[in-house]
Order: structure tokens, then sequence, then C-alpha cells
């Protein structure tokens, strides 16, 4: 048998001593993420609406050289590659184009050699990448990093919806916080520290949406944020069982692409508006939406290039590729990484909001399907393959409910045994479900040239075919 000690041990504490665990690591991360950096960057950003466009872009713009400065003097990839590259140049936003892209396969399994010389690595918090085309990163962030970080999300996401930090919420993300077969409430846990409801997403069904419900009423939960899938999920169901609403203040959701149907489900159960953040574990760079549902990007985070499959920058109302430059980490600086989204510039940048900053549109790339389970449970947003580094890539092919197929790309020094730790990894969070696995050369593409985490041939019958031969058996 394959485990986590650490996941194990908190699988065998009763339901108190794991929300007494939670809480302690909470405040554990209260040092880390709310320090005197993050008061300090919360009073300068309280006056954002303020700011004119020149001092955003001279900020923006000194900071730019800092960042590429510093990659190029002291980490070691930027060294070698920037050999032949007038670095010196870059000035603003405009001379990134003299830097060469980052690939994500340049960084993966690379990712020591993106970290500056002039810091200490195990001072770093490492953060791990949900993988969604089966490649996991660990990206390494400052705790003065992260305080900015978490400083620019209170302001201008938190803040922008109307709510903060300090009041009551619900959390549902992809953290496993019971065993998948657990059929038993509670289907959360709850962390008195910051007052957070965290729920398990992979519990959801018409059977325990009241169950859920119930759970927000008692703690008095007033916002939720989380995977839109997820929670647009619970909203469908909680509808399905005809279960009075519950008002929330906001809803924020992030890491999965939200769809028009989520946004009316979470709306109508919730009873608030439901707002849509755009941003990645890497932290290159941050948007948010208004009011108006138009995704400002927010300058403090970092720069977007939207880009041409030539390299050249796009038009406005032009779909290309999303390039992001961080202008926050300095530990692990990651300039002009090609993120893996596709977005377009608004034609049109003033809004009704007030808000002045750039306006992005069209945001594609983050589709995710998910897994049916026998008992008609959907599962998305499984990050379970953030936890072989020998895996290239891989993919979940569904062929029935209940049943899928675990497609793996092998990686240098692959073996078995780890694909073994990804399928258990799966199968803690969905329960009772069959996977088997089959190693390929290389992961198959849909029509459009992407490659997503799950495929459910019932949906996609124009696949049936390629996966017939890879699979190497009927479908």
């Amino acid at each position: 048998m394959i485990y986590d000690w650490k996941m194990e041990l908190y699988w065998r504490m009763p339901v108190r001593l794991q929300e007494a665990a939670l809480s302690i690591y909470a405040r554990q991360l209260e040092k880390i993420y709310y320090g005197p950096v993050y008061k300090k960057w919360k009073d300068l950003l309280k006056g954002w609406r303020n700011w004119s466009p020149s001092f955003i872009e001279e900020w923006k713009h000194e900071q730019l050289r800092y960042i590429v400065e510093i990659a190029a003097n002291h980490v070691p990839y930027y060294r070698h590659r920037f050999g032949d590259v007038q670095w010196r140049d870059v000035c603003s936003e405009n001379d990134l184009q003299l830097l060469p892209l980052l690939e994500k396969q340049s960084l993966r399994g690379n990712e020591d050699s993106f970290i500056a010389d002039t810091v200490d690595p195990k001072s770093l918090r490492v953060e791990k990448t949900s993988g969604t085309t089966g490649t996991s990163l660990r990206i390494h962030m400052s705790s003065s990093m992260l305080q900015q970080y978490w400083a620019i999300t209170e302001v201008f996401v938190r803040n922008v919806a109307g709510v903060s930090h300090e009041m009551p919420r619900v959390a549902m993300g992809s953290r496993p916080i019971k065993r998948g077969d657990d059929i038993n409430p509670p289907h959360w846990r709850y962390n008195r520290r910051w007052r957070q409801l965290y729920f398990s997403s992979y519990h959801i069904s018409r059977e325990t949406a009241s169950d859920y419900i119930k759970a927000m009423r008692r703690y008095e939960c007033q916002w939720m944020v989380g995977f839109g899938s997820a929670i647009a999920a619970l909203a469908d169901n909680a509808l399905d069982a005809g279960l009075e609403p519950y008002p929330l203040k906001a809803v924020i959701v992030s890491g999965d692409t939200l769809l028009p149907n989520m946004r009316r489900s979470i709306e109508k159960f919730f009873q608030c508006k439901c707002y849509n953040q755009y941003g990645q574990t890497e932290n290159t760079v941050m948007a948010m939406e208004c009011e108006y549902e138009r995704m400002h990007i927010i300058p403090m985070s970092g720069i977007i290039e939207i880009l041409r499959e030539d390299g050249s920058p796009c038009s406005a109302g032009e779909v290309g590729e999303v390039v992001g430059t961080s202008l926050l980490n300095d530990s692990m600086p990651l300039i002009r990484y090609r993120i893996g989204d596709y977005a377009a510039w608004a034609e049109e940048r003033h809004c009704l909001c007030g808000n002045p900053n750039p306006i992005i549109t069209k945001l594609e790339g983050r589709v995710d399907d998910y897994l049916i389970t026998e008992d008609g449970r959907k599962i998305g947003r499984l990050a379970a393959f953030r936890r072989s580094q020998t895996i290239h890539s891989a993919q979940l092919v569904q062929d029935s409910p209940g049943h899928a197929y675990l497609l793996v790309r092998p990686g240098e020094g692959y073996r078995p045994l780890h694909a073994a730790v990804v399928c258990e990894d799966i199968l803690e969070r969905v329960g009772r479900f069959k996977l088997d696995v089959v190693e390929v050369p290389e992961i198959p593409k849909t029509r459009q040239g992407k490659t997503v985490t799950v495929i459910r041939l019932n949906d996609r019958p124009e696949m049936k075919e390629v996966y017939e031969k890879v699979i190497r058996k009927p479908l």
C-alpha cells in the first residue's frame, strides 16, 4: 500500500482533531501570509482607484527593470539564457519581445535553476500547480512576496466583491478533507481560526446538498470562494432538491472556466453576484471581474502579453496566447511565461465600474471536464498529477460511469509505481472508482490543439477512434 503518511495520520483523526489541526495550521499561515508586509501593502493599495495611469505605468516599468536585472545576474537559468540577449534594453513592457519566451517544459523538473542565488532556498515556501495538463510545477516564493500577493488579493479581489478575509466564508477547492469513499457526513471541516468552512468538492450530490447548506447556515457564512464547477454543482443539486436559497454577499470563483450556465445556477441559489477571478499558482498575472462582468487586469501582480502564433502582439478583440511576467516574485522570476491560456484585449477600455485598468475577454483554455462516478456524482478539477515529477504528462479518459483510463506519458526516472501513487491520490478523493493505467508515448490533443485533464468519450464521440488506437481496444 502506497500512501502519504501525513495524510494517513490525518485520516485516522476524529473530526474534532482534524478541525483543531486545521486551525493550528491556519495560525502558522497567518504569520506567513498576513505579516507586516501584508499590512503595509494593504494600506498602500487602498487608494488604487485614484491612481493615475502614468503612476501605474511608472511603477510597473521600474519593477520590471528590477526583475529582469535580478534574473540576468542572479538566476542560473536566465544567466545562461540571456547570454546573447540585450536584456539591459528592457525598460518597459513594449521591450519584452527582446527576451525569449519561457516554456513550461523548461521550468518543469528544472525549478531549482530558476531560484535566485541571493536567497536561501530553504527559506522559501513551495506551492505546487494543479497540473491541468498532467504536468505539475514547484513554485518557490518568499514570505514577503506572499504577503504582497495576499494584500493584492484582499484589495483587488475580495474588496471589489464587497467581502473581506475577516468575514466568515466557505472555501471549496481540490483539497481532500475526507476520503472519497467516506459517504457519511460531515462533508466539510471548520477552521475556527479563520471562520472558514472548507467543503469537500468530491461528495456533492442531490442527497448531500441539504447537509452542505445546513452547515453554511450553522456557521453563518457570508461569502464563498472556490472552483466554479464545484460551487455550481452544489447550487444545481440544491435547486434540484428544492432547497430554500441561501443568500450570500458574493461568490468568487477561480481555477476553472466559469460557463454561463454555472454563473446562472450560482447566482440563482446564492442570490448574489458571482465574480470570476483569473490567476495561476505561478502568480505571474492576475485579473478580477467587476460588477459589470468585465475582467480587469491587476497591474501590480504582473504584465500580460497576448500574442499571435508568430509571437507578435494581438490587436484588440483578437484571441491569442496569454504570456505573463511576474512583477512580485524576485526569488523565482518567471519572465514571458507561456501560461497555456488564450484571451483577447477588450476593444472598449472604458468601464462603468470606474476601474481604469485594461480588460481581457474571451478567456479560454481552462474548461476542465469532470469524471462521473457510478452514483452520478460529478468530480471536477482533479489535481492528483501534482504528486509525481517523473510523469511527463497524464490524462483521464472516461468510457463509462465509474471507470476511466489513466494515460501516462513517462518522464525521466519514471516507474509504474509512480502512476500507482497518482491513482491512489485520485481514489482518495473520488472514492469507489476503477482506474486502468495505460502508458503512452504522447497524450492526444483535442481538435483545437489543446491537452485537457479529463476526456469523457460520451461527450466527445469524435475522439473515440483516436483513443481506441491509443488504448488498443474498442471503447
